[in-house]
């Protein structure tokens, strides 16, 4: 009897082992955007747009933080989109047009923390680290950061003074160079 009450026993140990999932995320472009706010005349009215062309690159992990971690982004800035194409135009040819070195915004996670991430941005020849704060929402399968960069901080006076220019009146000689962005990006989590 004692034998056969081992025999269970140990049968249910390897059923209960074998039935613990391993899990882990991925990234799917598909549901994630990159969303900005940029700031228009001297009471500071907000502009959204996204970039629609955005390619990040990572792999499976057996968690956010480390997906996250081995992150690297590129963003065409030629798909700014505010659903307004006159002004995103303007946008793209008076601003990123006249970056000095090529029209891509480039960047890497650099260091994630339980609630930011430190993220390297490279644009107009310059690179700076900007941190993000960090969302998780495991219900929807979400990650989402959130932060605010200075584009005088990227060397881009003059991209910003292009730019109040050729909208003078629509921005009341007005463009701010702080902009908000924030990334939702999908992350699916799949057990085996």
């Amino acid at each position: 009897m004692k034998v056969l009450i081992s025999a269970l026993a140990l049968t249910l140990s390897f059923s209960a082992f074998s039935a613990t999932d391993v899990c882990s995320v991925s990234y799917n472009p598909q549901g994630s955007t990159l969303n900005w706010t940029a700031f228009k005349t001297p009471k500071k009215v907000g502009v959204k747009g996204q970039f629609t062309n955005l390619v990040i690159n990572t792999s499976k992990s057996a968690n956010v933080d480390e997906l996250l971690s081995k992150a690297t982004f590129e963003v065409e800035t030629n798909s700014v989109s505010t659903n307004d194409k006159g002004r995103d135009a303007k946008i793209f040819h008076f601003f990123f047009k006249k970056m000095s070195k090529g029209t891509k915004i480039t960047g890497k996670v650099v260091k994630v923390n339980p609630t930011n991430v430190d993220v390297e941005f490279s644009l107009n020849g310059a690179t700076k680290i900007i941190t993000l704060t960090k969302t998780y929402n495991e219900a929807q399968n979400t990650v989402t950061l959130n932060g605010e960069m200075n584009v005088l901080d990227f060397g881009m006076k003059d991209n910003l003074a292009s730019l109040t220019k050729a909208c003078e009146t629509l921005h009341e000689g007005v463009t701010w160079p702080d902009v908000t962005v924030e990334l939702v990006a999908s992350v699916p989590k799949s057990c085996n």
